[in-house]
């Protein structure tokens, strides 16, 4: 497919001198060079950015590769030694270059070229210009063709798309914003607030931006009053959850918010999000009316994991908030309640509880009955478990040891492991079958004066310590690391002589 006369027309004929200019002095900043040959004991010089020939004013000559200065035109250049090969010596990019529509004064155009310098033959390099993509833009549409070079032709595509990751994904992506600034002045695209999206990461080009802008009119003022993570969710493919009617013909219908409510964000200070808005505006569709700051604290997944309890969403974000009041650091997000809560009920049924009575139902203390039934389920399930520990306790507990204000025992169950690996934050809970079958042996470090909390755990095998972990793990302090040692030296070493003795 060729490019029809009629959206052609829009394009420039002829590659403009301020492109030139672009490509050559920002583009190609660093792709500068002078060309080095020594005749008759005098350097000479080539430049490849003011192409002029002139003797190399130095003493010491220059080397290949080196970084220089050239000493007509107070270029930045790399040395390159005219004798050696430049099969590679080769230079491309990716520039996105936006001009006026030569037809519509209401319209905007851009061209993705690949622009390309081959220093082969390197007093004859020529930048060369190829076009790869080409957008159109005007109010209410946005088209763009692609170049298909394997077939030889254009394409249009059904959505806009950035080259700088297709195509040209390859390739350094450049554009400049002076050039979009006076394209877009005296066109109903000049206070879009493209400016605001310049640096938005993976739409660098603006592409994306002025195809959303072309669509829709409350871009602009969507941006003034502080709703700029929506556009930056539309833009990057992210959820907007419909909280915004993109073709509202007034800011309350667009936010889908009444001047009050748009007064009160405001006073609150919470930066407007999609995720934000879809908390409120559910809540408001479902009978309850809370603060923005409020809303803040819930989030996204909150609602659709309530909405799935099948339970009045009003009542259960009100036990939500009332539950995270309570523990903020068991519960660093609302929805880690709702999963917490599901959980609970299905336990509670398994344990024959009645959660048809709310006091059940709904605990005062979510936290504490869900820890009470996850460990009353725990004992159901490891009864086996806990018969084998305790059989091998007796053997185990000739080797308890007491020094200073430490002592250590073997674990005494599956749900003390359940509770040491809870409360030192590591993962002895897991090891409760191996101990209990022998492969292992599980003990306890306790201080004389607080003998029912945890302090730190010891796995040991074959009379040695294998580890000695504390709170999330840590080492060992030095304290304990002199008890271990008294431990080993004691209980662990003589046993292994008693066994030598006796064999």
């Amino acid at each position: 497919m060729s490019l029809d006369p009629e959206f052609l027309a829009h394009f420039p004929k002829e590659v403009s001198q301020e492109l030139v200019d672009y490509v050559r002095d920002i583009v190609f900043y660093e792709s500068r060079y002078v060309f080095v040959k020594t005749v008759k004991g005098i350097q000479h010089g080539y430049c490849s950015h003011c192409e002029k020939d002139y003797m190399i004013d130095q003493l010491q000559p220059l080397k290949h590769n080196e970084s220089w200065t050239c000493q007509l035109c107070a270029s930045p250049v790399v040395v390159k030694s005219a004798g050696r090969g430049r099969k590679n010596l080769f230079t491309e990019a990716y520039v996105v270059w936006y001009e006026k529509s030569q037809v519509d004064p209401e319209t905007i155009v851009a061209m993705g070229l690949h622009v390309t310098r081959d220093y082969g033959d390197y007093r004859n390099v020529k930048t060369m210009f190829r076009e790869v993509s080409m957008y159109l833009f005007e109010p209410g549409y946005s088209e763009q063709r692609v170049y298909n070079g394997w077939r030889d032709e254009w394409s249009k595509l059904k959505k806009i798309r950035s080259e700088s990751t297709g195509l040209m994904q390859y390739k350094g992506t450049f554009i400049s914003h002076e050039n979009v600034a006076a394209t877009v002045q005296n066109t109903p695209f000049q206070y879009s607030t493209w400016e605001s999206y310049k640096d938005l990461y993976g739409r660098e080009d603006l592409v994306h931006f002025f195809a959303l802008a072309a669509r829709y009119s409350c871009i602009e003022y969507l941006t003034k009053i502080g709703f700029r993570k929506f556009i930056e969710a539309k833009l990057t493919g992210l959820r907007t959850y419909g909280t915004i009617n993109w073709n509202g013909k007034t800011l309350e219908k667009v936010i889908r918010l009444s001047k009050s409510e748009l007064k009160q964000l405001k006073r609150e200070r919470v930066i407007p999000r999609p995720e934000l808005l879809y908390v409120y505006q559910t809540l408001k569709k479902h009978g309850l009316s809370v603060s923005f700051e409020t809303a803040d604290l819930l989030d996204d997944l909150f609602i659709e994991e309530a909405i799935k309890l099948h339970e009045p969403l009003d009542f259960v974000t009100k036990y939500a908030l009332k539950q995270r009041s309570k523990s903020l650091l068991a519960y660093h997000s609302t929805s880690s309640i709702i999963r917490d809560l599901r959980d609970y009920w299905q336990e509670a049924e398994e344990l024959g509880l009645d959660v048809t009575k709310d006091h059940i139902k709904y605990p005062n203390n979510l936290q504490k009955a869900h820890e009470d039934t996850s460990r009353r389920i725990k004992i159901k399930v490891d009864e086996k478990v806990n018969e084998q520990i305790k059989k091998r306790i007796p053997s185990l507990e000739r080797y308890s040891f007491t020094q200073g204000r430490l002592h250590i025992r073997p674990a005494t169950s599956s749900i003390e492991l359940f509770d040491e690996g809870k409360a030192l934050k590591h993962c002895v809970g897991q090891y409760a079958k191996r101990y209990a079958e022998g492969d292992t042996d599980i003990y306890v470090i306790r201080k004389n004066d607080a003998p029912h909390k945890s302090y730190f755990t010891v796995e040991i095998q074959q009379n040695r310590v294998i580890q000695c972990r504390g709170f999330r793990n840590c080492n060992m302090t030095k304290e304990v690391a002199a008890f271990i040692e008294a431990f080993e030296l004691e209980k662990l070493k003589r046993r292994k002589r008693n066994r030598n003795l006796s064999a």
